[in-house]
């Protein structure tokens, strides 16, 4: 699938210094997967360095068509994690 980045994904990786190629990285081999269940976007995760720290990043994206539309990236902690899931925020994403 194409990978198209949104123009505040753009805004956000040179704001918070991520690496260019980072939405990439975490898309092609996500440690965890999820649906965002009031948005309906899709979240991968994988744990990548970011400020002298190896930490989980987050890409919110959405598939339209046979595109990858990703909104933005950004660290977040296990908690954070756990809190969304256990508040059925986030639900495990299967591919079909």
């Amino acid at each position: 699938m194409k990978i198209l980045l949104s123009s505040h994904l753009k805004i956000r990786l040179k704001e918070r210094k991520i690496p260019q190629n980072y939405p990439s990285k975490i898309l092609a081999k996500p440690d965890e997967q999820f649906v965002d269940t009031v948005t309906n976007y899709k979240i991968a995760v994988k744990s990548l360095s970011y400020n002298l720290k190896i930490r989980p990043m987050v890409v919110v994206y959405d598939i339209i068509e046979s595109e990858i539309l990703v909104i933005t990236i950004h660290p977040i902690s296990n908690q954070e994690i756990n809190n969304k899931r256990e508040k059925g925020r986030w639900k495990i994403y299967e591919k079909n």
